[in-house]
């Protein structure tokens, strides 16, 4: 199973954890079973389209999903996920 470790901001929406592990052997089937268990992360997630939103940010072992195949991306048991919202302003 994967580790999923997500930001102070959107610790809330996992039960307050900084971390889960997951399952799945791509980041979208780890990403659905991140939703199946904690739902409300999912409108912070995915826009209406159902696409990832901009300002998501995801990496696998330290390189950007936008690098390699997106929400294709294979994964392995010990691989580490990183969700990182962008951050921007005036």
């Amino acid at each position: 199973m994967a580790t999923l470790r997500v930001p102070a901001l959107m610790k809330m929406y996992i039960g307050n954890q900084s971390e889960v592990t997951l399952q799945g052997t791509t980041v979208a089937e780890t990403l659905n079973d991140l939703i199946f268990r904690y739902p409300a992360i999912k409108f912070h997630l995915y826009d209406d389209h159902g696409e990832l939103r901009r300002h998501i940010n995801l990496f696998v072992n330290e390189v950007n999903i936008k690098d390699l195949n997106g929400i294709q991306t294979p994964i392995c048991d010990f691989d580490r996920l990183i969700l990182l919202p962008s951050i921007s302003g005036g």
